[in-house]
């Protein structure tokens, strides 16, 4: 075979692996009319407010606020009753963290632990330091999954569209083992986000949360984020050094239990 041959053989055979590339490439189906790339830290925390007013000590104020009894929960009767079981059995409430189970959304969008966002035109991926969790939201898809498909989960299935340069999330399909800001829900749970840029570093979410079965009136929480341009998502693990942890017998352990010493032979 001459090299002209070969050669020729060769672009040939170039060609036609660069159009089979093409045609797998996808195609965007919107424009992104904000950039969410980034990491981003909840502004909203205690600690982060008192890092920006270079205090180290909570005010009156503050105190006060962590002491005060919460309003009466907005709930159906049939879910009141649940929660008032729930509040005479304390442990079951912090039964979930204690055994380092994820929080789920809304909590995980309020936590103290930054997220990474990875922003295309089909999809918005959140990937949080807190457990490794990933949120996806579809911006290629106008309808939630059918019920055949849609396996109740802490994050839901969540799609998403740009009302101008807001991110509206719609998120449905939850179980219900994690309670809501330790409210008890129903698999009926909705959740509405409204992403919105404050300036070019800075956004808010309103999160707005319905459930027909289980609340009486929406639940409303308004977080603010901040862009860390020099920050980058770590691994954070509950279990690596869990003090709460229950043994087989339901005890305790009080911290990680260590492998049994082994003597040299």
């Amino acid at each position: 075979m001459s090299r002209l041959t070969m050669a020729c053989g060769f672009a040939a055979l170039l060609a036609l692996m660069a159009s089979d590339l093409r045609a797998a490439a996808p195609t965007p189906s919107a424009a992104v009319p904000f950039d969410l790339s980034g990491v981003w830290m909840n502004d909203n925390t205690l600690d982060e407010r008192m890092k920006r007013e270079g205090r180290t000590r909570q005010t009156a104020e503050e105190l006060r606020a962590g002491a005060a009894t919460p309003e009466a929960p907005p709930l159906t009767p049939r879910y009141l009753e649940i929660y008032q079981r729930m509040q005479a059995e304390t442990r079951r409430l912090a039964e979930g963290t204690a055994t380092c189970e994820w929080p789920g959304m809304p909590t995980i969008m309020t936590y103290p632990y930054p997220f990474e966002i990875l922003s295309t035109p089909d999809r918005i991926t959140f990937l949080f330091e807190a457990e490794s969790q990933v949120r996806r939201i579809f911006l290629n898809r106008t309808r939630h999954l059918g019920a055949d498909d849609l396996d109740p989960s802490y994050n839901g299935d969540s799609i998403g569209r740009w009302e101008g340069t807001t991110l509206v999330i719609d998120t449905i399909g939850f179980n219900t083992r994690r309670p809501v800001r330790g409210l008890p829900h129903s698999e009926q749970m909705r959740i509405v986000e409204r992403i919105t840029p404050i300036d070019s570093n800075t956004i808010s979410n309103q999160i707005t949360i319905t459930d027909p079965e289980a609340f009486t009136r929406p639940m409303i929480i308004n977080v603010q984020y901040s862009r860390r341009p020099d920050w980058r998502i770590r691994e954070y693990s509950c279990a690596e050094n869990n003090r709460d942890a229950p043994d087989a017998e339901g005890q305790r352990t009080g911290g990680v239990v260590a492998a049994p010493a082994t003597t040299a032979p």
